[in-house]
Order: structure tokens, then sequence, then C-alpha cells
């Protein structure tokens, strides 16, 4: 919140989504005005510690492919592409995701597929 009462980030991570130390964001919005200000690096880096505290040892989430800026700071923050998900349904809205997953405890792509085989680029699985 800022000085006069506004909302100017919000973040939600789900704790132990399909495998135990894997951890979504589900959510996370920092407000436009903030935008360019380092505010979103900065509270991706706090949820992170928090969250590698806690017990998470992978980070993954969605973002809405051709989202040019997103895709670029979710790059930037240490995330890869593991796959695609076409025909992600938002509303009346459809998009192609893409499912980015970032260790926080080091770890390969293979191990992260060991754990969450629906997140592999071959996977015809929801999620």
């Amino acid at each position: 919140m800022d000085s006069n009462g506004a909302l100017m980030a919000f973040a939600n991570l789900v704790s132990d989504l399909l495998a135990p130390g894997v951890w979504n964001v589900s959510t996370f919005i920092v407000a436009t005005a903030r935008h360019g200000t380092g505010d979103a690096r900065r509270l991706h880096e706090s949820l992170e510690a928090w969250a590698y505290a806690k017990g998470a040892k992978w980070l993954r989430l969605g973002v809405v492919q051709g989202n040019t800026r997103a895709e670029r700071f979710w790059q930037s923050q240490g995330y890869v592409q593991t796959r695609l998900r076409e025909g992600v349904q938002f509303g009346s809205q459809t998009n192609t995701l893409r499912v980015m997953f970032k260790p926080l405890a080091g770890g390969t792509m293979a191990e992260y597929h060991a754990l969450v085989p629906r997140d592999c680029p071959e996977s015809s699985q929801a999620g």
C-alpha cells in the first residue's frame, strides 16, 4: 500500500503444488505506476527468499505468451520455459501460456520434470 492506502503490488503463491517443494506463483501484479522502478524485482526477490526459507525448492508460473514485458521480467529473474499450454481460457479470451520454472536450491530441468511430469514439453496434461 502507498501512503494513500492504494494497493501497489499483490502476489499469491501456492505451496507444494503438484509436488513437495514446488511452489506456484499464481498471481504477481505491480501497479502500472510502479513499473520500471525496481519494485517488481525487489518484491520477487523477497518472495523468493521467503518461499525458500519455508521449504520451496522450485518456483513455477505461467505467463501469457505475447505479454513481452512480463516474459522479459520472468526471464530476467531466472525462470526458464519448460512448455507451452495452448488454448487456456481466461474469461472470454483464449491464450497460450508459457509455463516457466526456477530452481531455488540448484537442480536441472530433468530433475524438475521428474517431479512435475505435466510440465514436460511433450505433456498433454492440463495445468
